[in-house]
C-alpha cells in the first residue's frame, strides 16, 4: 500500500471516529425519536404549524452536533488533501484547482422565460414603459469548464445565449455582461467572490455603469456615466475578512476565506427612502450596514456580507430624470444602490417573495414607471422547470 492510500485511509479514521464521538457526547442521537414522529405524521397533520420536517430534523441535528463547525473544517480539510473537487457535488458545488466555487445548470428549453417575456413586452409597449432586459453573467462564461474540469455537463451559458437570441428577435432591448466581459477582457472569476455564488461590489460598480449606458441606448436616457468613474468613489479593503454562503457548507479549510471592498461616492448625495414606516431622508450610507463588517466574529456566525448593501425604495433627490422598477434577484443588492446615483426614483422587486395575489401589472401601472428593467443572473433561466424550486416564480410577469 503507497504512502498517500495509507495516508487518505487514517484521515478517513480519524473523521469517522470524530464524527461518533460528537454524535455521543451531544446526544444528537435523541433526535431520531424526531425522525420516528416525522414519519407517523399523515397528510392531514404534516401540513399544519408545529408540524416535524426533514429540514427541521437536519437542522437541529447538525448543529446539535458536539464541535459541528470543528468537523466542518475537518471534512474541509479531508476534502482538499484528497484533491476531492466533486465531493459537495450533491450540494450543487464543485471546487476548481484554484479553490473557486462554482455550480451547473441543467438544460432548459427557455420557452417559458421567452413566453412570459414577450408578453410582458408587449404589456409595457401598450403602456408607453421601456423595457430593458439585463444578462448577469455566472462564474465561468464557457460551459466547458465543468466538461474539461469536473467531467459534467452544464449548460448555463449555452441556455443564456438561446434566450437571449429569442428575446431579441421578439425585438426586446437587451444587454448581456457577458459581452462586455469579453469586450474588456476581465477574467470573470475577477467580478465574484470565490466562497460566494454572489458577485462583488466592484462588479457591482462596473454593472451599474453598463447599465446606465444601456438606459441611455434603450431607454432615452441622458445619464452622464462618469458618475460610475472609479475617482468619484472611496474603497475601504478587507483581506481574508469573511465566508461566504457557498464556503460555509465547504469549510473555510477548504477554501479559505474572501476579501471584501466596501465603495461609497465620494460626492453629496440626498435621498428619500420609502419604507412601510414612513419616509425618511437619507444619504448613500444608508444603503449599507456596516455592523457585519466584524472581523472578530466567527465567519460561520457572522452575517454575509454581500447582504450588507441593501436594496431600498428611493427618491434621488439630485437626480431628475427617470423613475424605475427594478425586478431583480440577489446580484442588486450591490447595483440598485449604485444604479439609484443616476435616476431620479428607483424600486425593486423580486418576484420569488410573491404569489398570484399580487398584481406585478398594476403594481406596475399603479406608479407610473417609466422602465422596467429585468436584471436576473443566467442561472435563473430554467428555474420554471422545476416547481420546488426557489426561484421558480422569477419569470412570471403575466399577473
Amino acid at each position: 500500500m503507497s504512502k498517500d492510500s495509507i495516508i487518505k485511509e487514517m484521515i478517513a479514521v480519524l473523521f469517522v471516529l470524530a464524527l461518533l464521538t460528537g454524535f455521543i457526547r451531544s446526544g444528537s442521537y435523541g433526535k431520531i425519536e424526531q425522525l420516528f414522529l416525522y414519519l407517523s405524521q399523515n397528510e392531514d397533520t404534516i401540513d399544519k404549524e408545529g408540524a416535524i420536517s426533514v429540514d427541521t430534523i437536519e437542522n437541529e441535528f447538525s448543529s446539535s452536533i458536539w464541535n459541528h463547525k470543528q468537523l466542518i473544517d475537518l471534512n474541509g480539510s479531508m476534502a482538499r488533501r484528497l484533491n476531492m473537487q466533486g465531493f459537495y457535488s450533491d450540494m450543487g458545488m464543485y471546487i476548481t484547482d484554484d479553490k473557486y466555487i462554482v455550480s451547473a445548470s441543467a438544460y432548459t428549453t427557455t420557452d417559458y422565460e421567452y413566453e412570459q417575456m414577450a408578453a410582458f413586452n408587449e404589456f409595457l409597449r401598450e403602456n408607453g414603459v421601456h423595457l430593458l432586459y439585463v444578462n448577469e453573467p455566472t462564474k465561468y462564461t464557457d460551459d466547458s469548464l465543468f466538461r474539461d474540469n469536473f467531467g459534467v455537463e452544464t449548460f448555463s451559458n449555452r441556455n443564456a445565449d438561446v434566450f437571449l437570441d429569442r428575446i431579441r428577435d421578439a425585438d426586446i432591448n437587451a444587454i448581456d455582461l457577458r459581452d462586455n466581459i469579453e469586450e474588456e477582457n476581465i477574467n470573470v472569476s475577477d467580478l465574484f467572490y470565490r466562497t460566494d455564488h454572489h458577485w462583488t461590489t466592484r462588479a457591482g460598480l462596473w454593472a451599474s455603469r453598463i447599465i446606465a449606458e444601456g438606459l441611455n441606448d434603450y431607454c432615452g436616457y441622458h445619464i452622464d456615466t462618469s458618475v460610475y468613474d472609479d475617482e468619484n468613489y472611496d474603497f475601504v479593503n478587507w483581506s481574508e475578512c469573511w465566508l461566504g454562503e457557498q464556503g460555509r457548507k465547504v469549510a473555510e479549510t477548504y477554501v479559505g476565506l474572501d476579501d471584501y471592498t466596501e465603495i461609497k461616492p465620494n460626492f453629496p448625495t440626498s435621498y428619500i427612502f420609502k419604507s412601510k414606516d414612513g419616509n425618511y431622508e437619507g444619504t448613500f450610507d444608508n444603503f449599507i450596514n456596516e455592523e457585519v463588517y466584524n472581523t472578530e466574529n466567527d465567519v460561520y456566525e457572522n452575517g454575509s456580507w454581500h447582504y450588507s448593501y441593501r436594496q431600498l425604495g428611493c427618491i434621488n433627490n439630485n437626480v431628475e430624470h427617470g423613475k424605475v422598477l427594478i425586478l431583480g434577484d440577489s446580484f442588486d443588492q450591490v447595483t440598485e444602490p449604485f444604479l439609484s446615483l443616476s435616476v431620479h426614483e428607483i424600486d425593486s422587486l423580486i418576484l420569488r417573495k410573491y404569489d398570484d395575489s399580487f398584481s406585478l401589472r398594476n403594481f406596475i401601472l399603479e406608479n407610473g414607471y417609466d422602465t422596467v428593467i429585468v436584471c436576473y443572473v443566467q442561472f435563473m433561466v430554467g428555474a420554471h422547470d422545476d416547481p420546488s424550486s426557489a426561484n421558480y416564480r422569477m419569470f412570471t410577469f403575466e399577473y
